[in-house]
């Protein structure tokens, strides 16, 4: 059994863990299957197609600054509040979504929820307001959450979501598409290494984003680019082979696993609409 202490500070844990990364990436993956369907602009994924780009930059900018930055988490982050009345698994379960390890600054959860659960009221919200209601109250009880559970200060969850922001309403200005979104995902994700250091979560993103870019390049972009493609994949592969020296041989299997990935989720169901308006 587990007391009633421990079991509401599950329920925290429940709420912190609609900020991690996996889940930010589902939402978008969701949302770029499905929200075709949903959205009064009928089956266009463009704006989808964007959010994917979005939380790749997100991803691979807050692992860049964690990295550089490399800012302790507070004193105690790792004895968190009401795992002593929990049983062992259950505990680590607990300590494995609420994510005591690594660096602080800036909070990756409240960067990716302000970008995930944001980015998802930019493309639903339309006249409606509720949606940018709804992605407000998730991302301060987000942010909330991780300063209660004493693995962030109230600044590294505030500059995360204000950096979040600042990216989704820049990229979705400047960027303006999913071809230029990805694009920067992808050079932020690859440039990063070079400033900063290796990270895990940044060769994830830059993996995507390049997947992304090409998937969206082949049969989102009204014409098939086989050139710019080409050149995408080449350039990505040269980054891969320029940093294999100091990559692991799971690293680049990561990469290359979600580069993959990339063009998967972004190519499959273009390929089959495109099927069914040649029927």
């Amino acid at each position: 059994m587990i007391d009633p202490i421990s079991a509401a500070w599950l329920a925290v844990a429940g709420v912190t863990l609609l900020g991690d990364p996996l889940v930010v990436v589902s939402i978008g993956i969701a949302a770029y299957l499905f929200g075709g369907r949903l959205r009064s602009g009928g089956r266009d994924r463009t704006r989808e197609a964007m959010l994917l780009g979005l939380i790749a930059g997100a991803l691979a900018l807050t692992a860049a600054l964690k990295t550089g930055l490399a800012i302790t988490r507070p004193g105690g982050a790792s004895t968190l509040p009401g795992s002593e009345g929990m049983g062992p698994v259950v505990e680590s379960i607990y300590t494995w979504v609420v994510g005591p390890g690594g660096y602080a600054f800036p909070s990756g959860h409240a960067t990716g929820a302000a970008v995930g659960w944001g980015g998802l009221a930019w493309v639903f919200a339309d006249d409606d307001r509720r949606p940018l209601l709804v992605a407000g109250g998730a991302i301060v009880a987000i942010a909330a959450s991780r300063v209660a559970l004493g693995v962030h200060r109230p600044l590294e969850v505030s500059v995360g979501i204000g950096l979040g922001l600042t990216y989704l309403a820049v990229a979705t200005r400047v960027a303006g598409t999913p071809r230029r979104t990805f694009a920067l995902a992808g050079v932020i994700g690859t440039t990063s290494p070079l400033l900063v250091a290796l990270d895990t979560d940044g060769l994830f993103a830059a993996g995507f984003a390049l997947g992304g870019f090409v998937g969206w390049e082949l049969l989102g972009a009204g014409r098939p680019s086989y050139r710019t493609s080409a050149i995408a994949i080449g350039g990505g592969l040269a980054v891969i082979g320029l940093f294999a020296l100091r990559l692991e041989l799971s690293q680049v299997a990561l990469t290359l696993l979600a580069a993959g990935g990339g063009v998967a989720v972004v190519a499959a169901p273009l390929a089959v609409g495109n099927d069914r308006k040649n029927e």
